[in-house]
């Protein structure tokens, strides 16, 4: 009996780490399935560059879609992918003179999980919001919490909201569109603007607060901040 029992405990080891290994496996491929969840991936069909965009057909194996984003240097048969948050139905472009079933507004287009095209064709990584810093309240204003709260008090008044830059989209109907965030709640604040701002920048916002603002294309906000003017901390 002793004899069998380092084979054993060996046979006892080796079902272990196998078991181990495969909970890293299993657990990897849950997490990269979430995070193309709300991304198409495919072939490109046909490119179009117009009015500071590149717009591009691209084929997933399903179904030809297209999708917008800054300019970039896109070849038939390149192979991208591109999330999927910023559907606008029926979309006519005046550049184009051009209507589209559906058309996706992208920050960019991805080649593989980790890098985008940016323009000009080059490499760089996914950029991403860092860690919210303390945020001080803005001198006679609010915190995000606050308007939260007390929303229909604000609603059609100019709030004045501090916060950390945690997404930024140029060039949607015209606007400028940015997300903030604030150490008094979890929730971000959608801002326009025809102001420029980068990822992570510390912001005073003021403007006028709308509610349940619905601006076609799937674009229907219960709070936003719209025409803000923007002071950036120095």
């Amino acid at each position: 009996m002793m004899k069998h029992r380092p084979r054993f405990l060996v046979t006892l080891l080796f079902c272990f780490s196998f078991v181990v290994f495969n909970t890293d496996v299993i657990n990897s491929a849950i997490a990269e399935q979430k995070a193309v969840a709300n991304s198409l991936y495919g072939k490109v069909t046909d490119t179009i560059d117009a009015s500071g965009y590149t717009y591009a057909e691209v084929d997933t194996g399903k179904v030809k879609v297209w999708a917008a984003g800054p300019v970039t240097l896109l070849k038939i048969g390149d192979m991208i992918a591109f999330p999927t948050v910023m559907p606008m139905k029926n979309f006519h472009s005046k550049s184009l003179n051009r209507d589209f079933e559906m058309l996706y507004f992208v920050n960019g287009f991805t080649q593989d999980k980790t890098t985008v095209a940016a323009p000009n064709g080059q490499i760089k990584p996914v950029p991403a919001a860092q860690a919210i810093k303390v945020i001080e309240r803005a001198k006679d204003g609010n915190t995000i919490a606050e308007i939260n709260k007390d929303k229909n008090k604000f609603a059609g008044k100019s709030v004045r909201v501090r916060g950390q830059v945690t997404k930024f989209t140029p060039n949607i109907m015209k606007m400028n569109w940015l997300h903030i965030k604030d150490n008094s709640t979890g929730d971000d604040l959608t801002v326009t603007t025809s102001e420029t701002v980068k990822l992570n920048d510390i912001v005073v916002i003021e403007g006028k607060l709308g509610l349940n603002k619905d601006f076609g294309y799937g674009y229907l906000y219960p709070l936003i901040v719209e025409d803000a003017t923007i002071t950036k901390k120095k």
